[in-house]
């Protein structure tokens, strides 16, 4: 009997130490790569079976998760890859590598994005585009071109000046609050031919992501958006290409190894307009216009070993545009981006990048006797590091800091010939530096709630050498009240402007297929482009934060509900947001832009405000797939001062020239047998905001229009129908070389739809004139080939 007890202690110590091994945690990591290519596949799902633990790949394909110690089965899936079921045992902390082999797909899957199929409900992320490339090339646009931006803008929320405009407008935003970044790099002008293309070729392009309200505290310059474009890596297997001929442009793609370790892709684009422009009848404004294009990508990846990764991306591109008459336009961009991705710990990445881009524009008149060349451009030097720490797979952290360098030329203008009679003029230049620093987490608090938020603190300075005026105390800033100037040397300080920019996002997941998600941020932005017309023009100019402009903040509220149908093949959407910004910039009535040597004596300091719903329900899966967006959209603008004479519309709230309260977008893919596909897109917008002659007076004898209300009348509202036809040749899911045709009909139904309305006198009446860019149907063909 002695012994009784201690059996009992001893097979309770047992049972002590055998539930505590079984409830031993431990750290299972490891990497996903890519079966065809051997490249990191991040976004890729990896969940636990019965056990109720996931996460996903982060951008160098690593994972990590924490699990109690035995047998797992873990199910990984990505869109576009076959699903992989692997079994492992992990006893103790363990580090595995594993494989997805790409899923190859019949028309109607032919739907590859960069996100598993719930994470529009999984992620705390709200306000996301994701474009797909695969489908763009086959959607009817103008001219038959691929086209990023247009495919943009039918989505809830984006929406341009008209047909023909270059930039993009997000939630009311204007064209230059608009971060577009090109591998990192920033992107100062985003079109082709004033808007026509847009200036990326879209078989240079993995992935598109538009963030409409908040993005993470990362990025920073901006206060609308942010848009990211990454440029494919080369296939690190074989040597393939990609191409496409219209009947305006041709494109070509070439990727593949260069020996074990580095891969290459190349491209470029060339339009060839002029022969149909030529063919217009003799007299006519088209026949004596001119229109040319190229642009080039480069991306070089060197790939040492599992942990580190070294890329070097370039792109050019070069625009000429003569309209009729004697003035010939020209502008372009050159980006340099250099980056270095190395996995230090398992669960710790560090990515360092050093960026160059530059934008430039040049003007020559060529009028006889008034022959000129006007120059103007913004350069952006920036080294930015960032590191990504996974302390488990509920709990994410990010930090890092980010430099730039600004210079921007306002303006320059020199006569051409000896007989010009231009007087030479120079804008004193602008040169600016700024210096972001951020931390930001993502944590899962609970099962069913998740938060992500960051702080940002930027701080930027006006630096000389520059001449800032001082302006008499009491009166409006003009060249008559200017009573002194203040001249900085180099690199001295002249003014600053920064602060905090808190991000903040949550997820609520309601039920397995549904969340609801709440987002608040700040943002602010010290660049600004100096137009006084609603689209981009080639003579618009970036300007720098000064004494007489300050930066500008933005505060966005947004929420969400969001919810998946019939096996995620059904996503709706509902978002709301409310947006207000101070420091905007506006203009004084009858306002002198170009080459003002006291430009802040025609500039006014605005508040902005934009709020809208959105509404949006997409069909991914079967024949028939496609997408109906709704958006209710205001943007408005107050201007107040001190001094009458400035005030704009009495100093009430009036529209922006964004201002578009009602746009619907319908777009559908319908799959039809032997690899057709037929594809149409619905457009219908409010009008854009104009300003109309409200009376008229007579000034030195003259009758002349009055424009007293800015912005408070509209032009018609737009609508248009585009269908296309593609076919695609592959007779094989396994086939590698193949083409895809496409022909389109833009505008079907024709209509004239209004760009501008403007108004001249005859004699003693008032003439009202419609400018419409595409008054009928444009056909258009392409050829796409892969092999």
């Amino acid at each position: 009997m002695r012994l009784f007890p201690f059996f009992l202690c001893t097979l309770f110590a047992a049972l002590v130490t055998y539930t505590a091994k079984a409830q031993q945690r431990v750290t299972l990591s490891g990497t996903i790569f890519r079966a065809d290519t051997t490249l990191p596949l991040p976004g890729a799902s990896i969940q636990v079976i019965g056990v109720g633990a996931g996460t996903t790949t982060d951008e160098t394909g690593h994972f990590s998760l924490t699990l109690p110690s035995g047998s797992h089965d873990l199910d990984i899936t990505s869109v576009g890859f076959r699903r992989l079921r692997h079994h492992v045992v992990v006893m103790n902390n363990k580090t595995i590598t594993l494989r997805l082999i790409p899923q190859t797909f019949d028309l109607e899957e032919l739907q590859v994005r960069k996100r598993t199929e719930d994470e529009n409900v999984r992620s705390v992320t709200m306000g996301l585009i994701q474009l797909n490339i695969q489908q763009l090339k086959k959607m009817p646009v103008v001219l038959g071109e691929p086209d990023i931006l247009k495919a943009i803008t039918l989505q809830a929320g984006v929406s341009t000046a008209g047909e023909g405009t270059g930039g993009f407008n997000v939630r009311g935003g204007r064209t230059d609050q608009n971060l577009v970044l090109l591998d990192g790099a920033p992107l100062f002008n985003t079109s082709h031919l004033l808007g026509f293309y847009s200036n990326i070729n879209s078989d240079a392009v993995q992935d598109v992501e538009l963030y409409k309200g908040s993005f993470q505290a990362q990025y920073g310059g901006r206060v609308s958006s942010l848009m990211l474009i990454n440029t494919k890596a080369g296939n690190r297997d074989r040597w393939q290409y990609a191409g496409g001929v219209g009947l305006l442009s041709s494109r070509f793609v070439a990727d593949g190894p260069i020996g074990k370790k580095v891969t290459l892709l190349v491209g470029g684009r060339v339009a060839y307009p002029n022969w149909i422009l030529k063919s217009f009848p003799e007299g006519s404004t088209a026949k004596s216009s001119r229109a040319f294009f190229y642009d080039g990508n480069l991306k070089l990846q060197f790939r040492p070993n599992a942990t580190n990764t070294f890329s070097l991306t370039a792109y050019r591109s070069q625009d000429s545009f003569k309209f009729p008459g004697d003035t010939l336009y020209g502008w372009q961009s050159n980006i340099v981006s250099g980056q270095w991705s190395s996995l230090l710990k398992k669960s710790l990445l560090l990515n360092v990048q050093l960026l160059h881009s530059d934008y430039s524009y040049q003007v020559d008149g060529e009028r006889e006797g008034y022959t000129f060349q006007l120059r103007s451009g913004i350069q952006q030097q920036e080294v930015k590091a960032d590191l990504f720490y996974t302390l488990n797979d509920k709990h994410k952290i990010q930090g890092g800091i980010t430099g730039i360098l600004y210079g921007v030329q306002k303006g320059d203008i020199q006569p051409s010939g000896n007989q010009s009679s231009v007087n030479p003029k120079t804008l004193q230049p602008e040169n600016g530096r700024e210096l972001g620093i951020y931390l930001q987490t993502e944590w899962t608090l609970l099962p069913a709630l998740t938060a992500q938020a960051g702080l940002r603190y930027s701080t930027f300075a006006q630096i000389g050498a520059t001449q800032v005026y001082r302006y008499a105390e009491g009166l409006p800033r003009s060249p008559e009240t200017l009573v002194d100037s203040t001249r900085y040397g180099a690199g001295q300080t002249v003014q600053t402007y920064g602060g905090w920019e808190p991000r903040l996002g949550l997820r609520l997941q309601l039920t397995p297929r549904a969340s609801f998600k709440l987002n608040y941020s700040r943002m602010r932005q010290c660049i600004h482009l100096i137009s006084n017309t609603t689209a981009i023009t080639p003579i618009d100019f970036w300007k720098l934060s000064d004494p007489f402009v300050p930066g500008q903040i933005a505060d966005q509220y947004s929420a969400g509900l969001f919810q998946n149908l019939a096996d995620n093949s059904i996503e709706l959407a509902l978002e709301g947001y409310y947006k207000n910004i101070q420091n905007l910039i506006e203009y004084r009535n009858g306002a002198t832009l170009l080459l003002n040597s006291n430009l802040e004596t025609d500039l006014l300091r605005a508040r902005g405000r934009a709020y809208g719903l959105e509404l949006s329900i997409a069909k991914n899966k079967g024949k028939l797939t496609g997408q109906i967006s709704y958006s209710y959209a205001r943007s408005l603008v107050l201007v107040q001062t001190a001094y009458s004479e400035l005030q704009v519309n009495n100093g009430q709230w009036f529209p922006s020239n964004f201002d578009r309260p009602h746009n619907l977008y319908l777009q559908a893919r319908w799959d039809l047998s032997r690899n057709w596909l037929f594809s149409t897109n619905f457009v219908y917008s409010t009008g854009i905001p104009a300003t109309y002659p409200d009376g008229q007076y007579v000034f030195n004898g003259l009758p002349t229009l009055d424009y007293s209300r800015r912005n408070a009348d509209r032009i018609p509202d737009y609508h248009r129908l585009d269908i296309a036809f593609s076919k695609d040749t592959r007779k094989s899911k396994n086939q590698l070389r193949y083409s895809i045709w496409t022909l389109g009909i833009y505008n079907l139904y024709a209509r004239k739809n209004p760009y501008s309305i403007y108004f001249t006198r005859s004699g003693a009446q008032t003439q009202a004139y419609r400018l419409a860019v595409f008054g009928s149907l444009i056909p258009s063909i392409n050829y796409s080939f892969y092999f």
